[in-house]
């Protein structure tokens, strides 16, 4: 059997799975989003992500980050940055 053709199986969740995951819960995306991106541009939001992160944890500029996943629903009101309605792509009948 020929194996240098596609992913082995246990490639699959250090390549393809762990790079859709970073990008949904960190960065928004849906999976079909995640999944569908060209690898180069994966590749780049998850180290524009990644750089995000490293910033807020550096001490300066901490409080200047504006990542959703730091902020709680209360945090976002204080900021004047609450959501009203759920997201479009979320609503399923009006």
């Amino acid at each position: 059997m020929l194996t240098f053709f596609g992913l082995r199986p246990e490639d699959k969740e250090s390549l393809v799975l762990e790079p859709t995951f970073i990008l949904m819960y960190y960065g928004g995306f849906t999976y079909k989003e995640a999944y569908n991106i060209p690898v180069q541009y994966k590749k780049w939001f998850i180290d524009r992500i990644v750089k995000e992160m490293t910033k807020g944890n550096d001490g300066e500029g901490a409080s200047q980050s504006r990542a959703a996943h730091q902020n709680s629903p209360e945090t976002r009101a204080l900021m004047g940055m609450a959501r009203t309605e759920s997201p479009a792509r979320l609503r399923r009948f009006s």
